[in-house]
């Protein structure tokens, strides 16, 4: 792995690109509700997790690509799963 802040910096970048995604969905999309973007998150990590151990890209591009697949995953599960409406 080389030196300590480049562990530091791999390790986090498998996790903080979802953290990242995570919250953009919850300020941009409203109409995603949790259960999705948990789903979303799983599928996203998994993602990411392969990503690097094939070593697709550089270490750096995976909080972009963690991010990214979180919203792309949470819209795509919007499709199957509409949120029930709730009478106010």
């Amino acid at each position: 792995m080389g030196s300590l802040i480049e562990a530091v910096n791999v390790l986090g970048s498998l996790f903080y690109g979802l953290i990242l995604g995570i919250f953009l969905v919850a300020f941009y999309y409203k109409k995603i509700d949790g259960k999705n973007v948990f789903i979303a998150a799983i599928l996203s990590e998994i993602a990411v997790i392969a990503i690097y151990q094939f070593d697709i890209v550089s270490f750096l591009w995976l909080n972009v690509i963690g991010a990214a697949a979180v919203i792309i995953f949470s819209a795509i599960g919007l499709l199957f799963y509409k949120p029930k409406a709730v009478n106010s």
